[in-house]
């Protein structure tokens, strides 16, 4: 199969003409100039893109988005606790999780890291809508002990093996700090230090350890990290209550990040976890502005998240946007000194970037050899200096006219 039009190799170049050959779920050949046949995809119109890519969503929470008007503990108890409980019903779960990955791949997004309910059926009905739309995941089970409606607590952690074509596998997601007693944690920590010996050990080409990743939530709130205080008042602070337990790990992804102090941020720098940056969220629920100059200055690597629903939207172009936006607001308010992102460094980070933090280094690019996860774009954007600019501030999900999931044509 091949795609022709203009490709975008990285952020930081103009895309050009040239032509991609597909061959099974790969990319075989990267050309530039006119394509020497019709191609099966795309054409001198049309605009070659790497798939997106979400760093943090909860698809039990694809219905909920816009119930607004809550701080996040609130949001959690009112609104969306009870919505997770609806996935203990299995036709629910199945149809919730369809309308989830529907809503991914009509945006673009083909690569995910995301949270479950934590039921057996959603979990069932995860695996089943990955078999139809096989997008790349690390996904988990949320787990929690504390704090919430007893149907969402002490759930049987289903095995989540190895499915839809290897390209689905397991992380430990103890949900937050609030809702995790010190034994589950500790457990968790157990768990991941042995590679999750209760479960088959999940191996990647890139990870032949077989390490598992650990998404959590951390200093969203102000209310949350006052709570965390009073449950675990040993602790010098909300990051040092995850790695007391272990769950500190290069495959670990912190959403958030909020209010942090430098230790913190020296701390996550050390251990080599990702913070998972989620600007539509902390807007939403007021949370506050995430300091991206701090995590730069720490060495924190940073990935970029939806985080539906309390992000509004699953198009990765307007969280980047987003993102953009509020580091504008916080060096127009509180940090004069404050980075923003250009728009191709945020292009960069909802492709190339969200996977490398996801260790996917065949994904999120347009290479030899990467997997062949692509959009094909029609737009009227000038191949200037202000594409990206103009791609990112101006997204219309209208503009994705094919989808290719790991080299197979994919209809939204």
């Amino acid at each position: 199969m091949r795609l022709a039009g203009r490709l975008i190799l990285d952020g930081s170049s103009i895309p050009q003409s040239g032509w991609v050959e597909v061959a099974g779920d790969r990319i075989a050949r990267v050309e530039p100039g006119s394509c020497p046949a019709t191609p099966d995809l795309g054409g001198d119109d049309c605009i070659i893109c790497p798939g997106f890519i979400d760093a943090h969503v909860h698809l039990p929470q694809v219905d909920s988005i816009g119930v607004d008007g809550l701080e996040l503990l609130e949001w959690l108890a009112q609104a969306i606790y009870p919505a997770e409980s609806k996935w203990a019903e299995p036709r629910h779960a199945e149809q919730a999780a369809a309308r989830a990955y529907r809503r991914m791949l009509r945006a673009g997004t083909l690569g995910y890291a995301g949270y479950l309910s934590s039921h057996l059926a959603g979990v069932t009905a995860v695996i089943r809508a990955a078999h139809a739309m096989p997008l790349r995941a690390v996904v988990g089970q949320s787990l929690m002990d504390r704090e919430a409606p007893d149907l969402l607590l002490g759930q049987p952690e289903a095995r989540l093996v190895r499915s839809a074509r290897g390209r689905l596998v397991t992380s430990l997601n103890p949900r937050f700090a609030v809702s995790c007693s010190e034994a589950m944690l500790r457990r968790t920590g157990e768990r991941l230090a042995a590679g999750f010996p209760d479960s088959p050990k999940q191996r990647e080409p890139e990870d032949p350890s077989g390490n598992l990743f650990l998404q959590t939530h951390l200093a969203e709130t102000k209310a949350e990290c006052a709570r965390v205080r009073e449950l675990f008042p040993e602790d010098p602070h909300y990051t040092g209550v995850y790695d007391r337990f272990g769950l500190l790990t290069p495959r670990t992804l912190l959403a958030h990040g909020i209010h942090l102090s430098d230790e913190e941020w020296s701390l996550i720098a050390s251990r080599g976890s990702v913070v998972v940056h989620c600007p539509g969220a902390n807007t939403f629920l007021e949370s506050g502005l995430f300091n991206l100059r701090a995590a730069r200055e720490h060495g924190v690597r940073v990935a970029l998240g939806s985080d539906v629903a309390a992000g509004p939207d699953f198009a990765m172009p307007r969280v980047a946007r987003a993102m953009i936006e509020a580091a504008k607001l916080r060096r127009m308010t509180i940090d004069a000194e404050a980075l923003v992102p250009t728009p191709g460094e945020a292009f960069d980070l909802i492709t190339r970037g969200n996977a490398d933090s996801l260790g996917w280094r065949d994904m999120g690019r347009i290479e030899v050899g990467a997997s062949a996860d692509l959009l094909v774009l029609r737009s009227t954007i000038e191949p200037d200096r202000h594409f990206f600019g103009r791609l990112i501030h101006g997204w219309e999900e209208t503009w994705i006219v094919d989808r290719l999931v790991a080299g197979r044509p994919m209809v939204a």
